[in-house]
């Protein structure tokens, strides 16, 4: 766990996606959860020493697995706060929740956690007690979270900023690795959310995956997007069709798979990056004819 300021800690090293915690005055606030069990578990341990008040509050930043299969094994009584969209993608998938996280069980099989894998099988995720549609504050002294639903890598994707401490939790609309997924997302709107975060006066970003980074690491993943989105449009102008542009070689420099979490996490995450371009063929397209 790495303790950011006075009052934030992160931890970037679960699998899947990273986590962060905060101790105000009315306890722990939380912000998304690890996926796996055990390091439920092994968060929650290694929290609860910061306040007798135990969790209160916890911010869900996404309505992807990863980011809300892991409030299952949350204990305690808690305030589970998301926007409206996770609530309504987690009505979505009420009673067919094992196909939804079939890659996940699957990766947790191939690496040798049948146990855990049943687990996720069974979670039983809470829905949300408090949402917003794209904005809200909480204070909990001596701490504002500035909650914003900015979109990009999903409609839903929200940044939480803590400007006391100077800290950004991003979710997953920064993405500090190789790589990001694009199944769900609109470029368009990932480019404005990181043109949005560049500007902060801030002096730790927590991404939703990869090492706590810095505002430099945000231009580069925009500068990335804006790179991607040109060859998009160089493909639709040369009137290339949808299929045929995904599949195109030019964007496979922009493909990366953790390979240590198994052959299906690597076939998923390669299914996942056609399917996004594929929706970017679709932003491009509309976005040429204007």
């Amino acid at each position: 766990m790495q303790r950011l300021t006075e009052h934030l800690y992160a931890e970037t090293d679960y699998l899947w996606a990273n986590v962060g915690a905060a101790v105000t005055e009315a306890g722990l606030v939380l912000i998304d959860c690890p996926v796996r069990p055990s390091q439920s578990r092994h968060w929650q341990e290694t929290l609860r020493p910061l306040s007798p008040k135990g969790i209160r509050y916890l911010i869900g930043t996404d309505y992807h697995v990863d980011h809300t299969t892991g409030i299952s094994f949350v204990e305690g009584d808690f305030t589970f706060v998301a926007p409206q969209r996770v609530f309504e993608e987690l009505q979505k998938i009420r009673g067919n929740t094992r196909a939804a996280r079939k890659t996940f069980i699957e990766t947790l099989v191939d690496i040798n956690q049948p146990e855990e894998a049943q687990l996720v099988a069974e979670a039983n995720i809470p829905d949300p007690q408090v949402c917003f549609d794209d904005h809200m504050t909480l204070h909990l002294a001596p701490l504002t979270f500035e909650i914003y639903r900015k979109g990009g890598h999903t409609p839903a994707c929200t940044c939480v900023l803590v400007p006391e401490e100077g800290v950004l939790f991003s979710g997953d609309v920064m993405i500090n690795e190789a790589g990001p997924g694009m199944r769900d997302a609109s470029i368009n709107e990932w480019i404005d959310a990181l043109d949005w975060m560049e500007k902060l006066p801030v002096q730790h970003i927590v991404p939703g995956h990869g090492e706590v980074c810095t505002v430099r690491e945000v231009r580069a993943l925009k500068e990335q997007f804006i790179e991607i989105r040109g060859l998009m449009r160089d493909l639709v102008r040369g009137g290339r069709g949808k299929v045929d542009a995904a599949a195109d070689p030019v964007f496979e420099k922009f493909f990366w798979s953790d390979t240590t979490r198994g052959p299906s996490w690597v076939e998923a995450r390669r299914v996942t990056f056609r399917k996004g371009l594929e929706k970017l063929f679709e932003e491009a397209a509309a976005d040429v004819v204007r």
